[in-house]
């Protein structure tokens, strides 16, 4: 009845009538930690266990605390005694497919989830769950089988409506993405999920107010839906509404396998002088040079500053001012006052649309490595332009992939900038497609052999006139160098591009080219040559 105070009150008359009972302390704990009360949950539940360790509902109130903690190391364990206790329990092999780590053995949560199915083929959870994870394998036709066997199963329950809004996101069709997940909605009207679904859609398909409505809207519904707060700082983010979309954007570490980092305890602000920090990298390279700005900042303000970053951008950050140190995130972690992480700090510092810290230069390339490659380029007199057509393709795993497949184009969609008088073309391209071959008539010398880390291509980079890339750390860096650059938008912007500006205020040599439609690369590549002739020309 929803009487959490009520419910709590007859829990312990009942254990006062009967110390010893298990169920009611399991109850009792549960009910905890429905009421946010984690370590008076955890101490109920143990209480339960030491009454009765076979009790497969008291380990299962704990495997729900330990994933609320994200303690996935220790979570499997007790889900697979719920499972040794309770094997027909449809709910406990769901609860381990989502719990197992699909990195270390990707055929076993699948296996978990079909031994659901198997269990009550009527429930129409056991497919959903399996369709999520056949979805996180890209395996997208066998997910679709599946959302049709949900659709025979449960016609007016939206799941599979829901599930094939979500494909059709993944393949880029928004409109249909919007049209699936509206019909959903209509035969779900009170779930957060489906709306969830929906604004998700609406977002990326370019409907921003009303991607807000419904992620407020879930977040009525369920409170505590982190999904919803995460997918509403994006549209915030985008929107410019930084004051907001900071504080929502928090939600990221209570998402689905997402683990703070814990090297020291976290921070949330203060005075920090006096006090020693480490920033820690987060997310992808080009993430680490966009928020690498604030490092100097802190340090300003009087803090011993430390950075673990991903290995190729060690040497290139080790450079920066005031930094005490820069480590791999391979490496051991130093000793240190508070931890935070990159993309935190924008929150700390209260970053706000008009107070962005923009002042480029913020990283520098080796004179020495620029020399090199000056002595490369001498006697070039053409504009000298580098181009990066892809992204890292996230092969090892599948969502990220298939943000990767809608923000890089091949090679040869590049055609139209081949015969631009006085414009010469250099390759910044690494991984698979640097192995592309150039369509007729696009020259474009390729000596990226010889760079190793991001030093070596900032070093490059600052040797250039310009350079056009697809969305990925590329930009990122010519924009922290300075340098110009064109960027090449996919549809379904980052919200760190902001909606409908062809610059960006964390790169003020930053120029914008996006897409009008889903897809559509070739009408970006003529707007950018006819610009690089204009340019060319003057």
């Amino acid at each position: 009845m929803g009487q959490a105070t009520g419910a709590a009150g007859a829990y312990h008359h009942a254990l006062r009538l009967r110390p010893a009972y298990p169920k009611a302390w399991a109850g009792l704990a549960s009910l905890l930690h429905k009421s946010h009360r984690p370590k008076a949950a955890a101490r109920a539940s143990m209480r339960a266990l030491a009454l009765d360790p076979g009790f497969a509902e008291g380990w299962s109130i704990v495997g729900l605390i330990l994933l609320e903690r994200r303690a996935m190391e220790r979570l499997p364990i007790i889900l697979h005694r719920v499972v040794r206790l309770t094997p027909d329990n449809m709910p406990a092999w769901l609860a381990l497919a989502g719990g197992l780590d699909e990195t270390v053995d990707p055929a076993l949560p699948l296996a978990c989830a079909r031994r659901a199915v198997a269990l009550s083929p009527d429930r129409p959870a056991g497919y959903v769950n399996h369709a999520g994870l056949l979805v996180r394998r890209g395996r997208l036709d066998a997910a679709k089988a599946m959302h049709d066997r949900l659709r025979r199963l449960a016609p007016l329950e939206g799941h599979a409506e829901a599930g094939d809004s979500l494909l059709a996101t993944l393949r880029g069709d928004f409109a249909a993405a919007v049209s699936l997940a509206r019909r959903s909605l209509v035969l779900q009207p009170a779930s957060p999920t489906a709306l969830i679904n929906l604004s998700l859609a609406e977002h990326d398909s370019g409907q921003a107010e009303r991607a807000r409505r419904g992620n407020e809207r879930a977040i009525v519904l369920h409170p505590e839906s982190d999904v919803a707060r995460f997918n509403l700082s994006m549209v915030l983010l985008a929107d410019g509404d930084f004051a907001n979309g900071w504080r929502l954007y928090e939600s990221r570490w209570r998402m689905e396998r997402v683990i703070y980092p814990a090297h020291a305890p976290g921070w949330q602000g203060g005075d920090p002088a006096g006090r020693s920090f480490l920033l820690v990298a987060e997310q992808g390279q080009g993430d680490t040079l966009h928020f690498v700005r604030y490092a100097p900042m802190l340090a300003a303000l009087g803090a011993q500053v430390h950075l673990m970053v991903q290995p190729s951008l060690v040497r290139l950050l080790s450079a920066l001012p005031g930094i005490a140190s820069v480590r791999s995130l391979t490496e051991p972690p130093p000793v240190c006052d508070a931890c935070i992480p990159l993309l935190s700090l924008p929150l700390v510092f209260g970053t706000t649309l008009a107070t962005i810290p923009a002042a480029v230069p913020y990283l520098f390339a080796s004179p020495q490595d620029r020399g090199n490659w000056k002595r490369r380029l001498d006697g070039e007199p053409r504009l000298k332009v580098g181009l990066v057509w892809a992204g890292s393709a996230h092969d090892d795993q599948f969502l990220a992939h298939m943000v990767d497949r809608r923000r890089s184009l091949p090679l040869a969609a590049l055609a139209p900038l081949a015969g631009i008088p006085n414009v010469s073309f250099y390759s910044l391209q690494k991984g698979p497609a640097a192995a592309e071959s150039p369509p007729a008539g696009l020259d474009i010398v390729d000596w990226m052999d010889a760079v190793g880390d991001f030093a070596d291509t900032a070093a490059f980079v600052a040797e250039l006139d310009l350079v056009i890339s697809v969305d990925t750390s590329v930009c990122h860096l010519a924009g922290a160098l300075g340098r110009p650059v064109w960027m090449l938008s996919r549809y379904d912007a980052c919200w760190r591009w902001l909606r409908d500006r062809s610059d960006s205020p964390w790169y003020p040599t930053m120029r914008l080219f996006r897409q009008d439609r889903p897809g559509d690369w070739p009408a970006i590549i003529l707007r950018v040559r006819a610009a690089l002739e204009r340019w060319a020309a003057q």
